[in-house]
């Protein structure tokens, strides 16, 4: 008889265990397996708040020069971009110019020596963006999003001194080591706050499907999911000045009405009202604004991100059809007190 109850009790357990792995794997979908993009972590713009796509100096230096550190004392494996093992001074010699010059010893013998010198371009300081390689899913019932970071590439800015373009160069990449500990206790906080955007529908059909962009079945219901939640009421939901949004205001922002005046076609030509109803398209929807805490473990070098908010981004035309920037659609905080956080 125990023995029944013991089976009992342990069968019992088990279905509820099963039955918990089965909810949260259909609240916790998959939004893309893969997808690249790159993050400024420099801001040029003095007015914007320290957070908006930039780390503070001190501890962005911090960060990179942990990375360098690392790379240069073997403490990490770093991989070109054709995903190859490299050393730092062969992914330098691919991408930068040399100088050689003759400089004489002081002292009796006054030896001549030949020194290298690498092109001013390579500067560690001029690091100032961050290209990531990661993995999505999200919470049905939250929106809260999930970033996995599959590896990360810093990536320099060079300022042309013959012009005022600038040039992208991406350095190689960092995957974490598996087979260290991933214990917290060795983790670095990059940054407590970021906020930057991410295509989410690429504008350059030369590029990989993974490049700024998520497959189009998965962009679709990822996006319908964010707007059928929100609309919901259940969550708090803010617009662009952070007052909440209810389910009434958010339905009116989805489906806006307008008044205008018509002609008659026909004599006397009377003008008259009419109501013209315009609903929301999610297709207008090309970025996700993101707000993120930041930390790696100083020993596996893997890379956390804990994402704080979102914010759909739609696109703004003028009247000729020409794109003139993206707005802010609605918040949602999975932290709200980053909303004043200074």
């Amino acid at each position: 008889m125990k023995h029944l109850i013991k089976l009992s009790i342990f069968l019992f357990i088990t279905f509820i265990a099963i039955s918990c792995n089965k909810n949260k794997a259909k609240i916790d979908q998959l939004v893309t397996e893969k997808i690249e993009y790159v993050v400024n972590i420099k801001s040029s713009d003095n007015d914007l708040e320290w957070w908006i796509q930039n780390i503070e100096g001190p501890q962005r230096d911090k960060f990179i020069n942990l990375i360098f550190n690392a790379v240069e004392e073997k403490k990490i494996k770093i991989f070109n971009l054709n995903q190859q093992e490299a050393s730092l001074e062969n992914i330098v010699s691919n991408l930068f110019t040399f100088d050689t010059i003759h400089l004489q010893k002081n002292g009796k013998k006054k030896d001549i020596v030949d020194t290298v010198f690498i092109s001013n371009t390579f500067n560690v300081k001029n690091i100032a963006k961050i290209r990531f390689d990661e993995k999505w899913s999200f919470n049905e019932k939250t929106l809260l999003v999930k970033k996995d970071v599959h590896g990360f590439c810093p990536v320099l800015v060079n300022n042309n001194t013959n012009s005022s373009a600038f040039t992208d160069i991406p350095l190689f990449w960092i995957y974490p080591d598996t087979t260290k500990s991933l214990d917290t206790s060795n983790s670095f906080l990059i940054t407590k706050k970021i906020q930057y955007d991410v295509f989410i529908k690429s504008i350059d059909k030369g590029k990989n499907w993974w490049v700024d962009n998520i497959e189009t079945t998965d962009r679709e219901k990822f996006l319908k999911t964010i707007i059928d939640v929100a609309s919901k009421g259940k969550l708090k939901v803010f617009d662009f000045f952070m007052k909440p949004l209810d389910k009434k205001k958010f339905s009116e922002m989805l489906h806006k009405t307008d008044t205008v005046v018509m002609q008659r076609l026909a004599e006397p030509y009377a003008d008259y009202d009419t109501v013209l109803r315009t609903d929301f398209d999610q297709t207008s929807i090309l970025k996700m604004r993101f707000v993120e805490e930041w930390t790696l473990n100083v020993q596996s070098f893997k890379f956390y991100k804990k994402v704080l908010a979102i914010c759909p981004m739609v696109e703004g035309l003028d009247d000729k059809g020409n794109l003139r920037g993206y707005t802010p659609l609605f918040w949602v905080f999975f932290d709200e007190s980053i909303k004043t956080a200074e």
